[in-house]
């Protein structure tokens, strides 16, 4: 019967970790459309349009130039801000990764001390959802404080440079 109740806690606790991870996707996900809402409507402002011409495929065109102008001069990795946003960015991508290598090298401890020492064990394999839920807090909050600091999101210089480097390079393939 302790067996059952071992696998029981070691299953349980996979299972809630999956769950926490498709919320965390989904409040991730979320808060991706709100901010590409958020960028519309500053484009929209700077450029002097309504948001719904930065939406129809038709117009967009004639506007390209210019909004790619804007994320040029917004995005550059001259500004220190930007710097100071893409090495918080690589510091939070190592937070996931060391979250990530944490609840597998607990899940592995536990198997194996629950398997080999004692079933009580197993009640352990709990622990790998406070790291997800611990490292998810920390990431949010440090993902604010890069905000207020620079006024961009950890990486977010990165990535909208990237994107305006694979944006030249379809366009001009």
């Amino acid at each position: 019967m302790d067996i059952l109740i071992a696998i029981g806690h070691i299953s349980g606790a996979l299972i809630v970790s999956m769950i926490l991870g498709l919320i965390i996707l989904f409040i991730s996900s979320w808060e991706l459309e709100k901010n590409k809402k958020r960028d519309k409507k500053e484009f929209a402002l700077k450029l002097g349009i309504p948001v719904a011409d930065l939406e129809d495929e038709e117009k967009i065109e004639q506007f390209e130039p210019k909004v790619i102008e804007i994320l040029m001069e917004k995005f550059s990795d001259e500004l220190f801000k930007n710097r100071i946003s893409d090495f918080l960015g690589i510091i939070l991508k190592a937070s996931h990764w060391l979250s990530n290598i944490l609840q597998v090298v607990l899940f592995i401890a536990v198997c194996w001390y629950t398997f080999t020492d004692d079933l009580g064990n197993a009640v352990f394999a709990w622990l790998i959802n406070a790291i997800i839920i611990l490292f998810f807090v920390a990431g949010v909050v440090f993902a604010l404080f890069c905000k207020i600091l620079t006024g961009r999101y950890p990486g977010q210089a990165k990535k909208a440079r990237e994107s305006l480097l694979n944006y030249h390079n379809e366009t001009s393939a």
